[in-house]
């Protein structure tokens, strides 16, 4: 499925810390005056040392979020039914025991989760790109700026361990750990290739999640650390040219035979949207006036793909 660029995306948005957020560097180094727990840093050629959010970090937590979502459900496919996903940490029955040389049959065993984010047998086609307390690639400008330097200002926090047992402090566990305060913006991208609808709307009900407080980024959740607010900004989408100008589907791009042996799922239209030519790709750019009208289109998807796991569920 990957040997031919079908079509590709890139969702950008903002994710904005509602409350304090920690994400936890491996080491802290030889500073004896820094704090036990410290953030994680990387150092940008414009813009020196700055605290991010890793992308693997933000993955985690939307893979989890849409496993939760679809463990419920099974679907059907060519050749028998499946689970909306599987439980990665058991070896015997997870999507890493599928090692099939043909990739099409790899593929269609593979649960709906890992055909989005990837297993140990396949590829994802869902990337999450770190995320930065300013725009990259565009000049700063003030509130940007100022954003930047609000996000490097951390605050330290100061906690105990509880003996559970006894509830009383665990000999000498006061530490101090470093957080990102509230009200600070971090940009970021989402790259989907070879993507059917249904995918972008997984991607979309996951941010939601995490929008409405269901679920939290970060370590220290059940302190109360990492409530975000995620903001959609715009999207690009690209597919090969040779069918008429309008966004597609990678099941409406592929010959039949080729999506019955991967059992893609049933396909549905994604908006129409203006294109210009790129090499040999039609590239449509989705204004944040219209990045809405996607994610209905992918979430009816998603429901439509779950209704027929209920009906598959009750007739059995």
């Amino acid at each position: 499925m990957f040997k031919v660029s079908y079509n590709r995306a890139v969702l950008r948005f903002r994710l904005q810390t509602v409350t304090p957020l920690a994400i936890r560097a491996g080491e802290t180094g030889l500073d004896p005056s820094a704090a036990d727990l410290v953030c994680v840093r990387t150092h940008h050629v414009q813009h020196g040392l700055t605290v991010y959010i890793p992308g693997s970090s933000l993955k985690g937590v939307l893979r989890s979020t849409a496993e939760a979502s679809l463990r419920a459900f099974e679907f059907p496919v060519a050749g028998g039914v499946f689970q909306g996903a599987c439980n990665p940490t058991d070896h015997e029955t997870s999507c890493r025991r599928h090692e099939s040389k043909v990739t099409a049959d790899v593929h269609r065993k593979n649960c709906l989760a890992c055909r989005l984010f990837g297993s140990l047998s396949m590829r994802g086609r869902c990337a999450v790109r770190d995320l930065l307390p300013f725009p990259d690639g565009v000049e700063l400008g003030a509130g940007d700026r100022e954003n930047l330097e609000r996000a490097n200002r951390v605050e330290i926090r100061h906690g105990i361990a509880i003996d559970r047992i006894s509830g009383a402090v665990k000999g000498a566990a006061l530490f101090e750990q470093e957080v990102v305060p509230a009200g600070v913006r971090f940009h970021g991208e989402i790259v989907l290739q070879n993507y059917q609808a249904w995918q972008l709307g997984l991607v979309f009900s996951a941010l939601d999640d995490l929008d409405r407080g269901f679920a939290q980024l970060g370590s220290s959740k059940s302190s109360g650390l990492g409530v975000v607010e995620v903001k959609p900004l715009s999207m690009v989408h690209e597919q090969a040219m040779g069918r008429d100008a309008r966004p597609r589907g990678v099941g409406e791009l592929v010959d039949d035979a080729t999506g019955r042996a991967h059992g893609l799922l049933p396909e549905r239209s994604l908006p129409p949207a203006s294109a210009v030519t790129r090499g040999l790709s039609q590239r449509f750019e989705i204004a944040a006036s219209e990045v809405a009208r996607w994610r209905s289109v992918g979430q009816e998807a998603l429901s439509t793909l779950k209704g027929i796991a209920r009906e598959v569920r009750d007739g059995a």
